[in-house]
């Protein structure tokens, strides 16, 4: 499954470990968002996310998501990489 950088960056925002809380969360988050586009971004990724199969490889993914993340930030100091 691909995602663009808008999905990630959703992810990364409202997304957790686990898997049924983030589609549960993102939904809760389309329907109280105000801007019909992003209404969409967060409803169509709720539905990506519950497809069959993505509970294999979602945790995987959301930890190298973070990680990523989190060091071209740099949230990490020198003492903390490997």
């Amino acid at each position: 499954m691909k995602m663009n950088r808008n999905e990630m960056e959703t992810l990364y925002a409202f997304g957790c470990p686990n898997l049924k809380a983030t589609v549960e969360r993102l939904r809760m988050v389309a329907a109280l968002a105000p801007d019909p586009a992003a209404k969409k971004l967060f409803y169509m990724l709720s539905v990506k996310l519950s497809a069959e199969g993505v509970e294999r490889w979602y945790r995987c993914f959301y930890r190298r998501l973070r990680v990523l993340k989190d060091r071209r930030e740099g949230y990490y100091d020198k003492t903390d990489e490997d």
